[in-house]
């Protein structure tokens, strides 16, 4: 499975959860600033990924990543993303521009990042898990 077939994908599925024209979804858009897609949205969205790929998917799979990638520093204090943390989530997700990965982020900021690319990585990452255990 390549990224552009999972993509294509992703923002199919975005457009049959929301009632929204493919052609509207970039996959620079955020799901939550730049698309109209609410929490009961995103979790058919969710659903009908996982539905699609036979994979389990939870947004915060990307803060685990990053903390993993932390080797024992904090990712956050006080809920808010250390400056170590704010560069590994650029690591992490390079499709997010760099002026909103700013000082201050809390880790409940980080899914308002999430952009059609940022789930599309999610599930890519969920399906290479998935082969590397299977």
């Amino acid at each position: 499975m390549n990224k552009k077939e999972v993509i294509e994908k992703v923002i199919e599925i975005i457009a049959e959860s929301t009632g929204l024209e493919t052609e509207i979804i970039r996959p620079d858009s955020t799901l939550f600033n730049e698309l109209p897609i609410n929490s009961i949205d995103l979790v058919d969205i969710l659903y009908s990924l996982e539905m699609e790929y036979d994979i389990s998917l939870k947004l915060s799979d990307l803060e685990k990543q990053s903390r993993e990638a932390m080797e024992g520093k904090p990712f956050e204090i006080d809920n808010v993303v250390t400056d170590e943390g704010l560069k590994v989530l650029a690591e992490k997700m390079p499709e997010i521009p760099a002026e909103r990965l700013i000082k201050g982020l809390t880790v409940t900021d980080i899914v308002k990042l999430f952009t059609v690319e940022s789930l599309t990585k999610l599930v890519l990452y969920k399906l290479e898990s998935s082969e590397a255990e299977g």
